[in-house]
């Protein structure tokens, strides 16, 4: 499918797009697009986070490119406009973190490696950023440095899904004695696994084992947008409205609710990741970036992920939510000022200056 153009969110000029064939089968929309000012710094692969798709992040493309960098971005398999993965095409689904790392290095090598010139660098959010972090002994070879906007490290304490029906979120609430259910208002410190996850994981594990795993998590649905008001994403309400209305005008794009399946995908990454050498083993270069008000992902994991990597720096924006790259701009110019500083980086810059870039 062609990108979707709008008025308010158009195509960035010089887009190249397609679809590549992972080694299983899968079909990824992908898009491209050269430079478009300054010295050329590199290139940037840029990596969503789950549930969206290339439209969302066009500004992003346009600010990168603004810089010296080709951007190279695509979908994940299961949303946006690559090969969906269950009859129901509004479920969230995957069955193993693992297809996702093979889509990414299915993309790098393909369309990344292939088309532009290095050095080459990944911008990921969230899902994103998880994929990366779970496969950075074989990116260290593919990717000269990354940057990781609140990565899906844990779920914070006392928070359910967004599209949890009342009913099931009644049940969990009461359930929980109170505990799960709650708004908190800025991230609270977790000395152990919030009780989503406690309760969320095993239930994704068993149902996974006995052939459920393509069921919405408890309470999910299909539904692909919410209101401004009970959003947790962005305190930015055009921007909100810009990508809602791109998947008014292309509801194709759109999915709902994870699947348990993809929830337990997600929760063996999650794992692998507090394991005791994860983090002193881990050689790709990162920049870690945490929002401080995130009610999806928990930053206090964050932090502590990277307090055990020797290869990452972290910098939280206090008053943030989630999506740094879609917040306003007060939160968004301390992230590309964190990506400025990183990105290239000062030995890259030094090389591209001596070869002419």
């Amino acid at each position: 499918m062609n990108l979707i153009d709008l008025p308010d969110n158009p195509v960035p000029a010089g887009a190249r797009t397609g679809y590549v064939e992972t080694p299983d089968g899968v079909r990824l929309r992908y898009a491209h697009w050269p430079a478009a000012g300054g010295p050329r710094k590199g290139t940037v692969t840029l990596l969503q986070g789950r549930a969206e798709y290339i439209e969302k992040y066009f500004e992003v493309i346009s600010d990168l490119r603004g810089r010296g960098f080709a951007v190279v971005t695509f979908d994940w398999r299961g949303q946006g406009g690559s090969q969906r993965l269950t009859r129901n095409v509004r479920r969230g689904h995957v069955s193993s973190f693992g297809k996702f790392r093979l889509d990414l290095r299915t993309i790098l090598k393909e369309i990344s490696l292939a088309t532009y010139p290095g050095p080459h660098f990944a911008l990921a959010h969230s899902t994103g950023a998880l994929v990366v972090l779970s496969d950075t002994e074989r990116l260290r070879t593919m990717l000269d440095r990354a940057v990781l906007t609140a990565p899906l490290l844990g779920l914070p304490s006392g928070v359910l899904p967004p599209n949890l029906g009342g009913v099931a979120r009644s049940v969990l609430k009461i359930a929980s004695l109170g505990r799960l259910g709650g708004s908190p208002s800025r991230a609270k410190v977790q000395k152990k696994p919030a009780l989503s996850e406690r309760i969320g994981f095993p239930l994704a594990r068993l149902c996974s084992m006995i052939g459920l795993g393509r069921l919405f998590v408890p309470g999910g649905n299909g539904n692909i947008l919410v209101p401004f008001e009970t959003n947790r994403q962005t305190s930015d309400k055009t921007r909100f409205d810009r990508f809602n209305k791109v998947l008014e005008a292309a509801p194709e794009l759109g999915i709902g609710a994870p699947t348990l399946g993809w929830l337990n995908a997600a929760a063996g990454a999650m794992r692998a990741l507090r394991k005791r050498d994860a983090g002193p083993n881990m050689k790709l270069p990162c920049l870690v970036l945490a929002a401080g008000n995130d009610r999806i992902v928990s930053t206090p994991c964050t932090e502590d992920f990277v307090s055990r990597a020797k290869a990452a720096a972290y910098v939280e924006i206090p008053g943030a939510r989630h999506e740094l790259m879609m917040e306003r701009d007060e939160f968004r110019d301390q992230f590309w000022a964190a990506f400025d500083a990183f990105i290239p980086g000062l030995e890259m810059e030094q090389e591209l200056a001596r070869n002419g870039g």
